[in-house]
């Protein structure tokens, strides 16, 4: 005991109470944290306030496979919730963290505006993180999970159908339900049709695939084969229904089918482009499940159906998509190059644009208009499965 006492005299007077106190309490809880375990930088179990998200933002099927990989170590996510939140989300901000509304200042993936932009700005000022950082948003959006405002929403991520999640997620969230102008559910669909695709499969997410993309690892998966050049057939059957169908986009499925096309049926630009490259035996969604926002999603993520190729290297038969935004609508067209590119007088084989009663043959610069000033341009190559080769 007289040992105890004399090292504690000794050390008191070698530091003043204050530091002592500090010393101890540096002390106590390194020893605690040894206790308990440190948590290391891709932990997502929440800690409280202090909690920190470690996601890079990539493309945006990585970003979509960090996100749901998040969910679904905080929330128990199942893949049909995950698809279907990603789905509205996507919507909304194409999964770009970095996404901002030119008109509105709405940024990030859940495009935040008013006090909960300021919120999240605030998070990364205490964070010492860029407002842009996907594991800073997810961290904000699990905050505003947590308060009681948004915590109904939570349940959305228990649920087993796609569809509902995605119109959950738009009603209780995002706070949409008296603003059916702006649901768009079609094309929220569609998106969360295509992350089901992608992360609905048990194997996806037995191979540890989802967990990687959180630590920058992410695995190609893929189920065909890229064409490396431009596919004449498909410009065949391009040309082969010139002169079919009236422009409609709420008829844009009613053409027909593939094996027994209606020549006075009904397709949009997007639909158009769906049944000539289905009629040339590539792979496309079902039931006509694209739009061009999608499009030019999945030509710069997983490649399911088309993939992006140079805008120099771009030859007849390939795919030009162009979106204002998210592409809803009127903001968005597409078309099948009708030959080599060779700058925005280039011909294209298209439904809409020049061509609102019948599909008929267009050229960049007039077939796209104003949707090329300030638009996203994408150029694609459609991608043929395997199985169809046999």
């Amino acid at each position: 005991m007289k040992k105890k006492v004399v090292f504690f005299s000794f050390f008191s007077s070698l530091f003043s109470p204050l530091v002592l106190v500090l010393f101890i309490a540096i002390f106590a809880g390194g020893a605690i944290g040894a206790i308990l375990g440190q948590e290391d930088e891709t932990s997502c179990v929440d800690t409280g306030s202090t909690i920190t998200v470690n996601v890079d933002s990539k493309s945006t099927e990585e970003n979509a496979k960090a996100m749901f990989a998040h969910w679904k170590e905080k929330y128990n996510a199942t893949p049909q919730a995950g698809s279907g939140i990603l789905g509205t989300l996507q919507m909304e901000s194409q999964l770009d963290p970095a996404a901002v509304n030119a008109s509105s200042g709405a940024t990030g993936i859940a495009q935040w505006l008013g006090n909960r932009k300021t919120n999240l700005e605030a998070l990364a000022s205490e964070k010492g993180k860029e407002v842009t950082n996907l594991g800073l948003q997810l961290e904000y959006l699990d905050q505003e999970l947590a308060s009681s405002y948004y915590a109904s929403s939570k349940e959305i991520f228990q649920l087993t159908d796609v569809h509902e999640a995605a119109k959950e997620w738009l009603m209780k969230f995002e706070g949409m339900s008296q603003n059916p102008e702006q649901w768009f559910l079609d094309q929220r669909y569609a998106y969360a049709d295509h992350w089901y695709s992608v992360i609905g499969s048990g194997d996806l997410i037995s191979n540890g695939i989802l967990d990687n993309a959180v630590s920058n690892e992410a695995n190609e998966v893929t189920c065909g084969t890229t064409s490396t050049i431009a596919d004449g057939e498909v410009l065949d059957v391009a040309k082969s229904l010139i002169g079919y169908f009236t422009y409609s986009q709420p008829k844009r499925t009613q053409f027909g089918t593939v094996e027994y096309i209606d020549k006075y049926g009904y397709a949009d630009c997007s639909s158009f482009v769906w049944l000539v490259l289905a009629k040339a035996g590539y792979s496309v969604p079902e039931n006509v499940g694209w739009f061009t926002g999608s499009m030019t999603a999945d030509a710069r993520g997983s490649h399911e159906w088309l993939e992006e190729v140079a805008e120099t290297s771009a030859k007849a038969g390939d795919i030009i998509i162009v979106n204002q935004g998210a592409g809803v609508g009127n903001n968005g067209h597409t078309a099948v190059l009708a030959e080599d590119w060779h700058g925005e007088t280039t011909k294209v084989i298209e439904q809409g644009g020049m061509q609102k009663n019948g599909v008929g043959e267009g050229q960049i610069n007039l077939s796209f208009g104003s949707l090329l000033s300030g638009g996203d341009i994408c150029y694609a190559r459609p991608v043929k499965k395997v199985e169809s080769k046999k």
